[in-house]
Parts: C-alpha cells; structure tokens; sequence
C-alpha cells in the first residue's frame, strides 16, 4: 500500500509537478531515491541500470504493480537511509526526499481526462430532499464535472458571485490504471489504481434552481472541484469501511462511512464502461456520504472558514473558504437576480 501525492518544492516556483510517496511528514520522489541508491552502490556507470518510476501519476497508475514495487523499494530505501544518516540525492545533486512543509501538494491528478461524480447513496440523496427514482437501483447515476476546475489541498475554495449558499461535500473516489470498454465487474475491479478523497463544491441555491428544468447541473457545480490530499493503492482498502469525517474551522459536522453505498467501485466502472470507452486516469467519485454536505445538515459554511474532510488511511483534504467574488460590471446576464434560498427539506 502506498499514498501517493504530486508535488512541487515550495523552494522552486518553476519547478514541474512530480509524483511522490508520502510516508509520515515524508514526501519521496521515488524516481530520485532510486537512482541515488543505484550510484551509492555501484557509481556513475551503473546509472543506466537504475529503474525506471514514472514521475507523473497517470503513467505510474498504467504501470501497474511493477512501478507500485519500485515505489515501495523507494520508502524501503529511505527508511534504512534516515536510519543510518545518510542524505539522499539524486546525481544531479537534487533532493530526493522532502519534509511535507518543503512541499506544496497538489491534486494528485491536476487535470483528469474525464471526472464522474455518481449517486450511489440513499441516505445522500433522501436527506437532500431528492425523489429516489426507481432507476436509482437499476445503475449507478452520474453527472460529468468540469476537469479545468480542478484544485488541491490547501487552495481555497472560491465562492460565485452568483450564488449565497456554497457547500461542502464528503466524498471519496476512485482513478483507473487501465483502460477498457464492455468491462464486467470482475474485469474492472482489476482496473481500478486507488482512491482519494473529492470534494464537488456547490452553489446550492443555483445548483436547485437550474435543475427544476431537469438538466444539469452546470453553475451550481463547475466552478470548483477538489482532490486529495494524496492517492491510497487498493492493497489493503476495503472500500466499504472507510471512515469519513467533515470539519469545519476544527468542529466536527459530520461523520460517515462509505459502507451503505448501492454499487461497489467494480460495478461503477462496469457500468461506466457499457459500449463507451474508459481510460487510464479517469476519475470517479462515488457520492457523498450520508449526512456528509450542509444542505443535509442545513447549516451553511461562510468566507473565512476552513473546511477539513479526513478519510481513514488518506488524511485531511483541508481548503479555507474564499471571500465571494465580486464580477465585473456588466458581466453575466441581467435577467438573473439570484436563485431562491435551499433547505435540506427542499423538495424539487
């Protein structure tokens, strides 16, 4: 098992995002650690025999077990390297490992090919006041987020000009290693990388508001999605036991697990794969826990609060709240003037 995060060393501002292992209050770049292990041992000439890590998250997912290995001989690496004293870096003389205040995270995947966010939770949708349809048992049912928007841990949450009710949402997620079409659920579980904790922040009012035309939804969502902190590999994750709790400015609000779902990780995908083709690094999130958002709860966050989702094994994905946006003159349509205020009760 094995928590993966992209980064770059707040030190360098031009440097490119690289994928890292974060063991502790350590970020590894396993790339690095390997190839100094490799001119430790055995000098300069043996360079072109050091393995080869992906150093970005998409190619380390279509690797599979192989690269998995070689980043857990990394953590190997550097745990007998902390304990003997030895600082590592790579030929260059480039820091392999990382104290996490070096670093800055990232979204593990900054700009996925494609994000699907499914209902998969009954207990979500009830207590927001949605009409379980009978098509809720029959598939997993899901709207397409925008993958520009994406952010990462630590960045705030922007805040619409258009929108008074902006809200949180306690989900968890899954990417693809490998691809595929007509996928059965056997077939898919074997295809799935690991999972992250997401985030679809919503303008609630809006969001309601546009989808009493039966589409959508489109502002009330794209503005904002977050990931992270970091990737958990499927080793040991039992994803119907994963703990989950939201917090806003350090208050618990709500708590959860991924237990009461109606389809597994397998069967999403599955579905997702039906005579349309998936690829490796797609993202798919499989709903917000029940009771885990504030129109469920009815109670609202504000600018200036710092919203925390914590995942048993991943961490905490935490985002202060940004001040609302102010829009340029003119900008927009006047013919909106805001949408009616939501409560969990709100039955459209």
């Amino acid at each position: 098992m094995v928590r993966l995060v992209t980064y770059t060393p707040r030190s360098s501002a031009s440097s490119a995002a690289r994928l890292g292992a974060l063991t502790g209050t350590t970020v590894v770049d396993p790339m690095r650690v390997l190839r100094a292990e490799q001119y430790m041992s055995s000098g300069e000439a043996a360079l072109a025999r050091a393995p080869e890590v992906p150093t970005e998250m998409v190619a380390f997912f279509e690797g599979g077990k192989p690269v998995q290995r070689l980043a857990e001989r990394a953590l190997e690496v550097v745990a007998r390297a902390t304990e003997q004293g030895d600082l590592l870096t790579d030929t260059d003389g480039r820091q392999a490992t990382f104290d996490l205040d070096e670093v800055k995270l990232l979204a593990p995947v900054p700009r996925p090919r494609r994000i699907r966010d499914y209902l998969t939770y009954s207990d979500h949708a009830t207590g927001s006041g949605l009409n379980v349809s009978p098509a809720f048992a029959s598939m997993p049912i899901c709207y397409k987020c925008n993958v520009e928007s994406i952010i990462g841990p630590e960045e705030p949450l922007p805040w619409p000009s258009y929108t008074d009710q902006l809200d949180f949402e306690l989900e968890l997620g899954f990417f693809t290693s490998v691809g595929g079409r007509d996928l059965t659920p056997a077939e898919a579980a074997n295809r799935i990388a690991g999972v992250t904790i997401f985030n679809d922040v919503s303008a609630r009012d809006i969001q309601f508001y546009e989808m009493e035309m039966g589409i959508g939804p489109s502002k009330g969502k794209d503005f904002c999605n977050v990931m992270g902190p970091c990737v958990l590999t499927m080793d040991e994750v039992d994803e119907w036991s994963v703990e989950m709790t939201a917090s806003v400015n350090g208050a618990v609000w709500a708590s959860g697990t991924t237990h009461n779902r109606q389809f597994s990780f397998a069967e999403v995908l599955a579905w997702a794969s039906l005579d349309e083709t998936v690829y490796p690094g797609e993202f798919f999130a499989v709903g917000t826990v029940g009771g885990g958002c504030g129109l469920e709860l009815d109670r609202w966050i504000q600018p200036g609060d710092v919203v925390s989702l914590e995942a048993s094994g991943l961490g905490v994905l935490r985002n202060p709240v940004a001040a609302r946006a102010t829009p340029p003159t003119g900008s927009g349509l006047s013919t909106y003037r805001g949408a009616p205020e939501v409560h969990r009760r709100h039955d459209s």
